[in-house]
């Protein structure tokens, strides 16, 4: 095995998702841009960084670029449906030098999606996984003397290929997000479409089909400085709104707080939109007061299932009484969509039909998203009673406790047919449903 190199030629890679016919607007990748950012930030002598930032491609002609650009370390943002896509990149930037550093990050680079077909192979040409937060991993692995085995074993928040797997590092705490730079100031984004903020990061809950739920409860906020300049720099990217990628508005107060004080000092929200999650059972008189000053808020209500039998299967609860409360309050202030789960473990045709029913009759948008068994998710927090089988590839749900293979399929034949006749939107992973008329 060739040493790997030591030099600071840096590759960073990712690949969009085809257009959802469900999620029309485009939604730059944060994660890849963030990491290119505290890498320009810290302005290592030497350091020459290129990112190639994807549309569709054909994995040959990207592999070639890049061996062509001669990198040292290939950083690969791994999402499900652009793992295979990279998987074969990476192969390829493998068999041109094998000291080159292979590093996957993002929601799919866990051992447990190289453990099993069609994704085991691929584990030979990957060096390192970064588990979770990727900014300050990076940069360390990027700033390594030596990139060993060894070495890369001594940071935190890796996972470091060992014989046949793979050697878990202790995890790395969440990061104090006023420390990161800001890809939005360094004009490394993409104009136009949706602008992505973020307050804080983790989650006080640990329901099991998120991966929010293997994260720690987040205790570090943006301040409110910090997110004043974050918003006059989205603010100059030519957005129509901000998508709030927290957990929830309502999940961590401190943060929230924080949000409203920088919005009132920019006026954000004065001439932009709002979207973002809403915990039902958490929201109060101040989430409703801020809800009213922006612009066009839309906001998701993140139900599951109105059926506590089958929230119980996945650490999640419902209060029927508070919700229609919560629910007339945030309708008076923001535009809303309820969001239910096809397939989960534990539900059935019977339950779910009564629940797409219902969410029908609210006056109020719907979305439908179909169970899919991430890896920080289902995939190793289901217990095994739920008896789970997935497409290996997208990781939807095909059949579990309740579901069987044939009904979950005429399930979806169902959700593409109210789709077609009401209006919505039939995607991959989702569907979409305006409020009835």
């Amino acid at each position: 095995m060739k040493a790997a190199r030591s030099g600071l030629r840096i590759a960073l890679v990712a690949q969009y998702p085809e257009r959802d016919p469900a999620m029309p607007s485009f939604v730059p990748n944060l994660g890849l841009r963030m990491v290119e950012a505290t890498l320009r930030a810290a302005a290592l002598p030497g350091l020459v960084c290129r990112v190639w930032d994807l549309n569709g491609g054909d994995p040959e002609r990207v592999a070639r670029e890049i061996t062509a650009f001669d990198p040292d370390i290939v950083g690969f943002s791994a999402y499900l449906w652009s793992l295979p896509f990279l998987c074969r990149v990476a192969a390829l930037i493998k068999q041109d030098d094998p000291a080159r550093l292979v590093v996957f990050g993002g929601p799919s680079a866990r051992p447990v999606m190289f453990a099993r077909p069609p994704f085991a192979k691929a584990a030979d040409d990957i060096d390192v996984l970064v588990i979770n937060e990727g900014e300050e991993t990076f940069l360390e692995i990027v700033s390594l003397e030596q990139r060993t085995p060894a070495a890369l074993g001594t940071l935190r928040g890796v996972a470091v290929r060992d014989g046949a797997g793979w050697r878990e590092t202790p995890a790395r705490p969440l990061a104090n997000l006023d420390s990161l730079a800001s890809p939005y100031a360094l004009n490394l984004v993409q104009h136009g479409g949706l602008g992505v903020l973020q307050t804080y990061r983790g989650c006080p809950f640990t329901c099991s089909f998120c991966e929010w739920g293997t994260m720690e409860s987040p205790k570090r906020v943006r301040a409110v400085d910090h997110l004043t300049q974050e918003f006059e720099a989205i603010a100059g990217h030519d957005v129509y709104a901000a998508l709030l990628v927290d957990a929830g508005l309502n999940l961590n107060r401190n943060a929230f707080l924080n949000l409203r004080r920088a919005a009132e000092e920019s006026g954000f929200f004065e001439r932009h939109g709002l979207i973002c999650e809403v915990y039902p059972a958490a929201v109060r008189q101040e989430h409703l007061d801020f809800l009213a000053t922006v612009r066009n808020a839309y906001v998701g209500i993140g139900l599951q299932s109105f059926d506590n039998a089958v929230l119980a299967h996945v650490d999640r609860t419902y209060d029927e009484r508070r919700f229609d409360e919560t629910f007339a309050k945030l309708d008076a202030v923001a535009s809303l969509a309820v969001e239910i789960i096809l397939g989960l473990p534990g539900d059935n045709p019977e339950t779910f039909r009564r629940n797409f029913e219902r969410a029908r009759r609210l006056p109020c948008a719907l979305r439908v998203y179909h169970c899919v068994v991430l890896p920080s998710g289902l995939m190793v927090r289901s217990p095994p009673e739920h008896r789970l089988d997935y497409d290996p590839v997208s990781l939807k749900m095909t059949s579990c406790t309740g579901w069987s293979e044939a009904a979950l399929a005429a399930e979806c034949r169902f959700l593409n047919r109210q789709a077609s006749l009401q209006g919505g939107r039939s995607g991959e992973f989702f569907w979409t449903f305006p409020p009835p008329r």
